[in-house]
């Protein structure tokens, strides 16, 4: 990290870790499902009707009432799962984590572990295709200050990172789509264009195109995409940005979205726009929708 701001905000992510104990997100406690059965198979259609009723509540006591400990290894932005996490302790996603905190300015850990995981899966895949990198909707940049972390040979490539964005901090307009003042000031968005640039400094071919989507898209002369992530946080403009994209994007090339399994409104619109232009959509458990362009 190369510039002071980047720094003081590593410093402060460093401080705020060292004071903290315990594990943020792997749950502990105990759980039960509210579940039950009064299916009486072979075996106990053969029993006296009298003793039947005992035996389901014996059953669903020892299949689904009784409490058990949460198995869960990692519970946070709205999934929780009992999987084996080796991707955690790897040094590249250490190091590829810790820089998206920092282009987020917070010191609290948002625990967004998986969805840098998704990215940088999609990313790592898709430096073998040709084409650029384009994320529609950058914020403060997190997700691919996390991405090029990850990405040691990225100054040696010849791809570009077009950043589409308006790089404001207002609320979006739901009927507009717009940034307006009267939904207040967002913590995760950019705060102006100049402290994003600033964020992404270490990397070259790093291109900030500001303004509103789709009509910003020409401004960045893209011939062929590689990567391509969305996280606009509206519907329509969502919809229009991949209508237009989806020819650049290469054989083999990945479209990863944002919110698509946490917004109904943007799962719905986009699952069309998947039947329209014929492709299939991978929720993970995190919300996210990754498609591969076959």
């Amino acid at each position: 990290m190369e510039n002071n701001a980047n720094q003081t905000a590593a410093n402060q992510i460093v401080e705020h870790d060292r004071l903290t104990y315990g594990d943020q997100f792997r749950p502990k406690g105990w759980y039960w499902h509210s579940f039950g059965s009064r299916f009486a198979g072979p075996r106990i259609l053969k029993l006296p009707a009298i003793v039947r009723a005992p035996i389901f509540l014996l059953r669903n006591l020892r299949f689904y009432r009784l409490p058990r400990r949460i198995p869960f290894t990692f519970d946070a932005d709205g999934m929780a799962t009992s999987a084996i996490p080796s991707f955690l302790n790897r040094s590249e996603f250490v190091s590829a984590y810790f820089r998206m905190r920092v282009a987020s300015r917070a010191v609290v850990d948002p625990g967004l572990q998986w969805r840098v995981h998704q990215a940088m899966w999609c990313a790592a895949n898709c430096m073998k295709i040709d084409g650029d990198f384009v994320e529609c909707g950058t914020g403060k940049g997190l997700m691919m200050s996390a991405v090029l972390d990850s990405l040691p040979n990225w100054n040696t490539s010849v791809k570009r990172l077009l950043l589409f964005d308006t790089f404001s901090p207002f609320g979006i307009d739901p009927s507009s789509g717009r940034n307006l003042e009267e939904h207040g000031i967002r913590g995760t968005y950019a705060s102006n264009i100049e402290e994003v640039a600033q964020n992404f400094s270490e990397w070259q071919r790093v291109e900030l195109i500001q303004g509103f989507l789709p009509e910003t898209l020409a401004q960045g002369k893209i011939e062929k995409i590689a990567f391509l992530h969305v996280d606009l946080n509206h519907a329509p403009a969502e919809i229009a940005v991949v209508r237009a994209l989806w020819p650049s994007i290469q054989r083999g090339g990945i479209m990863l979205l944002d919110d698509y399994a946490q917004v109904q409104q943007q799962n719905d619109a986009m699952n069309q726009l998947a039947q329209d232009l014929s492709f299939e959509i991978l929720t993970t458990a995190s919300g996210q929708g990754i498609v591969v362009k076959s």
